[in-house]
């Protein structure tokens, strides 16, 4: 149990905004169980329930357990498991040996060899000792890792063990490592961001601060937990001691409708996700049974870890307005897993912000210049609100500061900011001189406001001129026969010719209906961007590669066209 001066004011949560001194994760549980021993993580999709005294119990025997199994302060330990109980058990069991926590991501698709391959990169990198893993999927799971190095541990066997849960604790530092999150690679290999303690404890407390969380609210998420938005706003909500209802994320892909009844039904408060996960609410639900909804519980939905599109958050509002969904309970927010989770919120309580500017003079002079929504050549970019509690947000050139209205890169700091990566990652232009963490992203602030424009990757140059890929995604998705609207828009990068590369998903397969949407959306996009001689690339539904997160992969697709290329020469 936690010492006594933390228990010292009756009835504050573990992240309450008056306290100022962080807590380890386990601590924070402790104190939460003990307030609240009969609060539940509910598992829909597992049809399991889960106490907080359980959950701190089961987390005490499970750290008995790994430390009799060899695992030591300071080690890195795995978690390979599914949305359940053994997730939250094993994360919690870890961090009280004083070993750091490292989520991974599940298999996404059927290729197990590559799955395996990628993992153990990861492996390798976090210089895991063992790893935990879901007795759900042992079976089919543990001859595939039987050879990547760490000790396989099955959590069913870990916690049917009788295995006294008074064994003495070790004496764990809000500054030691927590959790190691692996960065989603949208934009290069994956990064293992070492977080602290008091990192986390930080970022749940501005959460808590910035979004007014309180006792009533209930926690409702389909994504998965091995990602850090799924991860920190679970903890975020067990801190305050309220319900947590975690879906699993291939139930929400496959019928997003059905999560919605559902996260209605329980009288969610709180959810978050991607704005791809607003569009396919949009598309799985049609006005008529949006309208059958009793959405009115909902009060703070997240979004965030993608770019943020004005049009997708417009029909949001009006699809769910009848079933009493409110603008303000749109939040779309800034963040990366280098600062925890969270860096920007808007104010509790305002509608979604929609600043519109010249399209030209953004991508060609980084000047955001505002226009009319209407005038030719608008660009619509959603505000994602201030800096929270404890961190602060710049746009600068390096190290020189931009302007109000003047594009650069966003740099951040604060007391959710990794200290770096693992050893061995790329970690050497994380920082500036002065101290600030680079996050790769272009933006730029108005009065305080954070707006984000697009990744300093992946920004396009064609015959000299500068364009976004999301301009171009933005014209294409548009065009009907793109499936979804999934697209992605890139430089060909060749060094003798400079082109837009648009690659779209469709289910269309006559040859002449796809030669007709190549030539609309080749006239769609060169009518947005002026831009002539664009590459247009038809692929199948769900041929994008994807982040573990759900986000298409520009980069990564532009790779894997060039080796089809080089294959076909």
């Amino acid at each position: 149990m936690p010492t006594a001066p933390y228990l010292a004011t009756p009835g504050t949560t573990p992240c309450d905004p008056g306290r100022t001194i962080p807590l380890t994760l386990h601590d924070a549980l402790d104190i939460v169980a003990a307030q609240h021993p009969g609060q539940q993580v509910h598992f829909p999709d597992e049809d399991e329930r889960l106490r907080y005294d359980e959950l701190a119990t089961a987390s005490r025997r499970l750290s008995a357990a790994l430390a009799r199994r060899g695992v030591r302060p300071g080690d890195r330990v795995g978690i390979l498991s599914p949305n359940a109980p053994e997730f939250l058990q094993s994360l919690f069991g870890i961090v009280r040996t004083g070993a750091a926590a490292a989520p991974l991501a599940l298999p996404m698709g059927t290729d197990l060899a590559d799955y395996v391959r990628r993992t153990q990169r990861v492996v390798e990198a976090a210089g895991m000792t063992h790893v935990v893993l879901s007795h759900r999927i042992a079976a089919r799971m543990r001859p595939a890792l039987a050879h990547l190095g760490p000790a396989v541990l099955d959590s069913g066997e870990l916690l049917a063990r009788d295995v006294p849960d008074g064994a003495a604790p070790s004496a764990v530092d809000t500054s030691s490592a927590a959790i190691v999150q692996f960065t989603s690679g949208s934009t290069a290999d994956p990064k293992g961001v070492v977080l602290s303690h008091a990192n986390v404890w930080h970022c749940a407390r501005a959460i808590t601060a910035g979004i007014r969380l309180g006792p009533a609210d209930v926690h409702g998420s389909w994504l998965p937990l091995f990602h850090d938005m799924g991860l920190f706003g679970a903890l975020t909500g067990l801190f305050r001691g309220i319900p947590l209802h975690l879906w699993s994320p291939a139930g929400f892909v496959r019928r997003p409708g059905r999560w919605l009844a559902q996260f209605a039904q329980v009288r969610g408060t709180i959810a978050t996700m991607p704005n791809f996960g607003y569009d396919a609410l949009l598309a799985a639900v049609p006005p008529a049974d949006a309208a059958g909804l009793d959405l009115s519980a909902w009060r703070v939905a997240f979004n965030g870890a993608e770019a943020v599109s004005p049009a997708s958050v417009a029909a949001f509002l009006e699809r769910f307005a009848p079933a009493g969904f409110r603008a303000p309970t749109m939040v779309p927010a800034y963040g990366m897993a280098e600062v925890t989770l969270v860096a920007t919120l808007p104010p509790a309580g305002r509608a979604p912000l929609v600043e519109w500017v010249d399209r030209d003079a953004l991508a060609e002079h980084g000047e955001a210049v505002p226009v009319a929504a209407e005038a030719p050549g608008a660009r619509g970019l959603v505000g994602l609100g201030r800096a929270v509690a404890d961190m602060q947000v710049r746009i600068a050139d390096g190290e020189r500061v931009r302007p109000d209205g003047v594009v650069g890169e966003i740099q951040l700091r604060g007391a959710m900011s990794t200290t770096g990566y693992l050893a061995g990652a790329d970690g050497r232009d994380l920082f500036t001189a002065d101290g600030w963490l680079r996050s790769g992203d272009l933006g730029y602030l108005r009065d305080g406001e954070l707006f984000f424009t697009g990744r300093l990757k992946e920004m396009i140059t064609v015959a000299g001129r500068n364009v976004y890929p999301l301009d171009v995604e933005d014209a294409a998705r548009q065009v009907s026969g793109v499936h979804k609207g999934r697209c992605v828009a890139f430089a060909d990068g060749s060094p003798d010719r400079e082109r837009i590369v648009l690659v779209a998903e469709t289910t269309v397969t006559d040859d002449g209906l796809r030669a007709e949407l190549v030539r609309r959306l080749r006239a769609r996009v060169a009518a947005v961007t002026d831009a002539a001689g664009i590459a247009v690339h038809l692929v199948a539904p769900r041929a994008i590669p994807r982040t573990t997160s759900g986000k298409l992969r520009r980069l990564d697709m532009r790779a894997a066209l060039r080796t089809e290329d080089t294959v076909k020469r």
